[in-house]
């Protein structure tokens, strides 16, 4: 869609004011489609609704204009040198909303979502996992998909890949198979063993105390599943956006 209006004013007018009027829609709207990479000005997408325009070229993408703005979730296979806390950054670590750039797109990402930086501050983890922990986080924008995640009621399932030291015998195996909780050893040598936990909800650091009571020393943690989406194939550090059809 081409602007047709000319001159408003010599200082012009919020950008946001005259997506508006284009797509005859609220203000708070005009922000959500402009914030989310729909609008270039003269050529080149400007995200800042804020933005004062007079006389340039302006355009919105056709998604936006047939009022199908899908808000955003995005898949993100976390680090160790990254936290799902802003105050992490304190310790050296990268928070994960600065972690969605653009060389760390998966090449499988199929969804041609419009994804910047202005837009990925807007969004919410509730699916964090410890600092030293690595695999799935989950960050969206989506209210629906923000309450299913946080619904303590009828919690998501969660499959997770622990590295222990040593060999892990019969009995503490059994320890680690309390209610809530199955645990299975997917991989053993006498350094390590690495184990396959499911269990409803994770709050972090509740593994640490029942592999310390159990006599095992934790080395590693990593998510590999959470509900039906997996971290798989999403290589350290890639992300992707969730598509329209997939559901935890």
């Amino acid at each position: 869609m081409i602007d047709p209006v000319g001159l408003e004013a010599t200082a012009g007018i919020r950008l946001a004011k005259r997506i508006a009027t284009l797509l005859k829609c609220s203000r708070s709207a005009a922000e959500q489609v402009i914030v989310g990479g729909w609008v270039q000005v003269n050529g080149r997408v400007v995200d800042d609704p804020a933005r004062r325009v007079i006389d340039e070229t302006i355009e919105v993408h056709p998604q936006a204009q047939r009022g199908s703005i899908p808000l955003l979730t995005l898949l993100l296979h976390k680090t160790d040198t990254m936290t799902c806390w802003p105050e992490g950054k304190a310790k050296g670590l990268t928070p994960i909303w600065d972690g969605v750039v653009p060389a760390q797109r998966a090449e499988t990402d199929r969804s041609e979502l419009q994804v910047n930086a202005r837009q990925c501050k807007q969004l919410l983890s509730v699916t964090p996992i410890e600092d030293a922990a690595t695999g799935l986080v989950v960050l969206s924008e989506d209210p629906r998909i923000l309450r299913h995640l946080e619904d303590r009621q009828s919690p998501l399932e969660n499959e997770i890949a622990a590295e222990v030291a040593g060999q892990v015998s019969t009995a503490q195996l059994a320890r680690l198979n309390p209610p809530g909780l199955r645990t299975s050893i997917n991989h053993q040598t006498e350094q390590v063993t690495v184990l396959r936990l499911a269990l409803k909800g994770y709050v972090p650091g509740e593994l640490g105390p029942l592999f310390a009571h159990t006599g095992l020393e934790l080395l590693k943690l990593k998510r590999l599943r959470l509900g039906r989406m997996n971290l798989a194939p999403l290589q350290p550090g890639q992300w992707r956006a969730l598509l329209p059809y997939e559901r935890f």
